[in-house]
């Protein structure tokens, strides 16, 4: 059986609503023709003119199927492939239809959302380790669309809560998903951004930390209860859970971060974090939790398990000048993504 196309379903869908809002259009553009004709227009013109409106509300409604096509078209670069060899261990983890669709993901992403520098210059590592944050926590779902965000923002270091940095005292912030006016906006910190990815071992990464937030909020609300992943008569025993693990961070018997403490919310953005970045050992130390998050995020990590522990042990990779470039060109490293 062929492969269906990429987004063949969330293209159904858009062609769907196209068609019903067309046909919405046209209905009005009949009634009004009907009027005109009555006020004794010409009905051959008016009739003819009554289809434009329609069109173009199609036309309009399939502008992102032609753009994200076209999108899909450009070659993958080269550079970026260098990065996710380099710095994203669940991208190395996957086997190659994996990385297709992850490769896919995520040019999507860089080319339908703003990757916005604040007074740093964005370079492809950064671009792609941004992308890279999204798709991770929604690998799981093939159809989901990042309808809630628009633009990440980098910052050069740590800010504070009025969005401030430069100097660091106070400003103690790695991440924010925006609110407000800054609703649809995300804040990374680019060097805590890129040690995320670099140090796959600390359980900590406030890209995915930060998406997890948004998956979280596919209900509407960030409150540590996804929207996703859960059935009605789930939530309950995830609460619970969520509070006796909170218990065990309180009483200095737990590995999770204390910054889950701070509040539902973040408890499960920090567990995101671990799941991703340790499956194994949170599968281990915390066998109920990790089952919770393995429904929520529709992500069987244990069947990588032996690949993301061998790429953990195998660290970040380097790349000497001569050595074959990670992009698959054939090329030694010096003559391609180096440049």
């Amino acid at each position: 059986m062929a492969e269906a196309p990429p987004y063949a379903a969330w293209e159904r869908r858009s062609r769907r609503w196209a068609i019903a809002f067309a046909a919405l259009t046209l209905l009005v553009s009949g009634l009004v023709a009907l009027a005109l004709i009555e006020t004794g227009r010409p009905a051959g013109p008016t009739w003819l003119l009554t289809f434009v409106p329609p069109l173009g509300v199609y036309v309009w409604q399939t502008a992102k199927i032609r753009s994200r096509r076209a999108i899909l078209h450009e070659p993958f670069p080269r550079e970026w492939e260098a990065v996710l060899q380099r710095d994203v261990v669940f991208f190395r983890a996957l086997d190659a239809d994996g990385q297709r669709r992850f490769r896919r993901d995520l040019q999507v992403f860089v080319g339908e959302k703003r990757i916005t520098g604040i007074r740093v210059p964005l370079d492809d590592t950064t671009r792609v380790l941004a992308a890279a944050s999204a798709v991770i926590p929604i690998f799981g779902f093939p159809d989901w669309e990042w309808d809630q965000i628009s633009e990440v923002l980098v910052y050069p270091t740590r800010f504070d809560g009025d969005f401030e940095f430069g100097d660091q005292q106070g400003k103690n912030i790695l991440g924010m998903v925006g609110t407000g006016s800054l609703n649809r906006v995300m804040i990374l910190s680019k060097p805590d951004l890129v040690r995320g990815f670099r140090n796959a071992t600390d359980k900590r990464n406030v890209g995915v930390h930060e998406f997890a937030h948004l998956v979280d909020k596919s209900d509407g609300r960030i409150d540590g209860i996804p929207g996703v992943g859960l059935e009605r008569d789930a939530v309950e025993p995830w609460i619970d859970l969520v509070r006796r693990k909170m218990a065990e961070i309180d009483d200095g018997r737990s590995d999770i971060n204390r910054y889950a403490l701070t509040n539902e919310a973040e408890f499960f953005a920090v567990t995101s974090e671990y799941f991703f970045e340790r499956p194994g050992t949170m599968r281990r130390k915390h066998p109920e939790l990790y089952a919770t998050m393995e429904r929520v995020f529709g992500q069987d990590l244990k069947t990588r398990a032996k690949a993301i522990r061998r790429e953990l042990k195998r660290g970040r990779v380097k790349f000497g000048r001569n050595s074959p470039c990670p992009c698959g060109s054939g090329k030694k490293f010096k003559k391609c993504c180096r440049q």
